[in-house]
């Protein structure tokens, strides 16, 4: 006998999932601990650390042969730092990214929400495959200290927000994330693109505010312009140049995991293997290097063109009933393309290391969520590479030279890539058959 489940029973399997989550990411977090705490060197005590303090004393942050190839911002963030000392630094540091990270898998989790809401049986699965494509990502940026997870955690709350019909806030907070690392600027168009002004115009003020408060508060640097100007002209001017190579960025080839960086790996280097290991031999010279810009731009129109197709004509989000019976909530195809915005950012960046892939925890679970809905099938065939690359990339696990050859061979371009198709086929599924989502929900509730 079948009947729709008592209400009881509904709070019973909510409370169980919250619980079953919690503790899964109670337990991550726990494992993302020892690096933080426990390693004596980092990028954030050798490039953070040590950039604030130069720019505390009104050096030149971005000097010839400088290592810090990013926007003022995150310099001027981590001043408080240094009047700590070396034991207490480590401490907020860590105590900061632990909160990011659980900032990241919560918002996340509660963005892909409003695609399919998952019965308790498998709520479980959506989580762990969805930690399974990233979780890989977060743990390598918190073992070398790095800002991408304080930057994924501001994004993906900032996301939360704009799910949330909350534009100013979550515009904010993309403009803050953005003043770390530019890609998100791409949320522009796109902001744009769904008639999201107040969103926009917050998303800019954070930038600039941002990325001109050390200008306002230590004065300008001696050449005389702002911090943010000398960083495009030291690191973004160069790639306009006819000779310039595109994937070349101040890290080894085979850690860019970019269009552009694997582009790059695969005209102008090889692999070797001396006494049983791997490597990767650079070639200096190569006429075929300079074809790679035919090539992303060809690229770059077919994803444009993909991407305006899945998201149909330009409109504003549409907003759905929340749980409190106001219109608050904006529509599911949101999550759908802020993941792909995501992917985007991943794919389109001059350099994408390993520490920066953590933000595909959003896409992963958009399309894990829809593997208990229709087309099962469809949905697998998008999670299959994301998974076993989110797997074998762990060195651990693989070995040093599986895990040379997986990204000498772009796997992290590829998952991503895979996520963003995943995503956007999903969106062109619901907008011509919203029932898809819909039927499946009716028949969970009347079980």
């Amino acid at each position: 006998m079948t009947g729709k489940p008592s209400s009881d029973n509904k709070n019973l399997e909510s409370l169980n999932t919250k619980i079953l989550l919690y503790a899964i990411s109670c337990i991550l977090l726990f494992a993302a601990a020892t690096p933080i705490f426990f390693r004596s060197n980092s990028e954030f005590d050798g490039v953070f650390k040590t950039y604030a303090l130069i720019l505390l004393q009104g050096e030149d942050i971005y000097h010839p042969g400088s290592t810090f190839m990013y926007p003022p911002w995150m310099a001027f963030a981590t001043i408080p730092f240094s009047f700590l000392p070396h034991w207490g630094s480590r401490i907020c540091w860590g105590i900061i990214n632990i909160f990011s990270l659980y900032l990241s898998i919560y918002s996340a989790w509660k963005i892909s929400t409003t695609v399919l809401t998952n019965s308790f049986k498998f709520a479980w699965f959506a989580f762990a495959i969805g930690l399974t494509c990233s979780v890989t990502y977060f743990l390598n940026c918190l073992s070398h200290q790095q800002f991408d997870v304080i930057i994924a955690g501001t994004l993906l709350f900032g996301c939360l927000q704009l799910s949330k019909n909350k534009q100013i806030f979550g515009g904010l907070l993309l403009g803050a994330g953005a003043a770390c690392k530019l890609t998100p600027l791409l949320f522009i168009p796109y902001l744009i693109y769904r008639f999201q002004w107040k969103g926009l115009l917050s998303l800019l003020l954070g930038f600039f505010l941002c990325n001109f408060i050390s200008d306002f508060t230590l004065g300008l640097p001696k050449q005389g312009s702002p911090r943010l100007f000398i960083f495009a002209d030291r690191f973004l001017t160069p790639m306009i140049k006819p000779d310039y190579i595109p994937g070349t960025w101040g890290t080894e080839i085979i850690y860019n995991q970019s269009l552009a960086g694997t582009s790059k790996r695969f005209t102008q280097s090889h692999l070797v293997k001396n006494d049983g290991k791997y490597s990767v031999v650079v070639e200096q010279e190569n006429t075929k290097a300079l074809q790679v810009k035919y090539f992303l731009i060809g690229l770059l129109i077919i994803g444009t063109s993909f991407t305006l197709f899945c998201w149909g004509l330009p409109r504003k989000l549409q907003l759905e009933e929340g749980s409190n019976g106001a219109l608050n909530n904006i529509s599911p195809t949101f999550a759908m393309e802020a993941s792909m915005i995501f992917c985007a950012m991943l794919l389109l960046s001059p350099m994408s290391g390993m520490a920066h892939f953590g933000v595909l925890i959003l896409p992963a679970f958009c399309i894990a969520r829809m593997v208990e809905s229709a087309h099962k099938v469809f949905s697998i065939l998008f999670l299959t590479i994301p998974t076993l690359v989110g797997i074998l990339l762990n060195k651990d696990l693989s070995g040093s030279n599986n895990y040379t050859i997986l990204l000498w061979l772009g796997s992290l371009t590829c998952s991503t890539i895979s996520l963003f198709l995943g995503n956007g086929l999903w969106l062109v599924l619901l907008r011509n058959n919203r029932t898809l989502v819909i039927n499946h929900q009716d028949q969970y509730s009347s079980k």
